[in-house]
């Protein structure tokens, strides 16, 4: 084997993954912010105006309210975000400061968010709009 060919291939190989890193290529996405996460929400279904935003604590995914009480969910997938509405019924467990959702959509699949404080708030919310089928609080079992 030719050693100048092994070393220059290693040398673009290299190359290619330090431009690849500098752009930002293969980063996994977060939720910066209540009003990206906004964003968003009005991106996937035009005219959905968040009025109460919760992001998850590592940024994949977030639930949001609108004023018409309407509840969405959004999450990372792949280098993108999808989004669902979350509509009845729908499993939901409360894990102390940790919500999981869901939707009962194979292709969306189940959502944790580690939402601190705020994941009870969350969740009697979504509670009182009649959107949880399942409620499981581990602090109290």
């Amino acid at each position: 084997m030719n050693w100048l060919v092994f070393a220059g291939s290693l040398l673009a190989v290299l190359a290619m993954t330090l431009v690849a890193r500098l752009l930002g290529l293969g980063a996994a996405p977060r939720i910066a912010d209540a009003d990206h996460a906004r964003r968003l929400a009005d991106e996937a279904w035009c005219g959905f105006r968040a009025v109460d935003v919760a992001i998850d604590r590592g940024g994949r995914a977030a639930l949001l309210r609108d004023a018409a009480n309407r509840h969405m969910v959004i999450r990372a997938h792949g280098n993108h975000f999808v989004t669902r509405f979350i509509e009845s019924p729908v499993h939901a467990a409360l894990d102390r400061q940790s919500l999981t959702v869901s939707l009962g959509e194979s292709m969306f699949g189940t959502v944790t968010l580690d939402l601190g404080d705020d994941a009870a708030a969350w969740a009697n919310r979504l509670n009182r709009a009649g959107q949880i089928g399942a409620r499981r609080d581990a602090q109290s079992a």
